[in-house]
């Protein structure tokens, strides 16, 4: 990723290709082309919901400083959710980790396609 331009073109469009949903919403704040903030959501056929935040800085180039994908149940219920918000400081990988029901997991950075792919293992199982 280089450019704020090449990620959101890639963004655009692995929305748009994403199976098995039923609705994607995708707001961009570029502050700019310094800065760059992303929020949205998929719903799935399901009606399980993907709510996603990602921050971007792009000075000296681009680098993503924090992000949220946070997926739940059609009842709003938590199945997971990937951030690195800093807390949870006694996790190996802080401060990214992941929360799954009652427990706190290491985790490594992913990307908002790899969280994708891991939501697409269970709808299409």
């Amino acid at each position: 990723m280089s450019t704020i331009k090449d990620y959101l073109h890639e963004l655009e469009m692995l929305i748009h290709e994403v199976p098995c949903k039923l609705f994607a919403d995708l707001q961009v704040e570029n502050r700019g082309d310094v800065a760059l903030y992303l929020r949205g959501k998929i719903i799935f056929t399901n009606e399980s919901e993907l709510q996603f935040k990602e921050y971007f800085i792009t000075i000296p180039m681009m680098k993503k400083m924090a992000y949220s994908y946070h997926y739940q149940n059609r009842d709003k219920k938590l199945i997971f959710r990937y951030d690195n918000a800093e807390h949870h400081k006694e996790i190996a990988t802080y401060p990214d980790h992941k929360h799954v029901i009652n427990d706190v997991l290491p985790s490594d950075i992913l990307s908002l396609k790899e969280v994708i792919k891991e939501i697409l293992k269970t709808l299409i199982r």
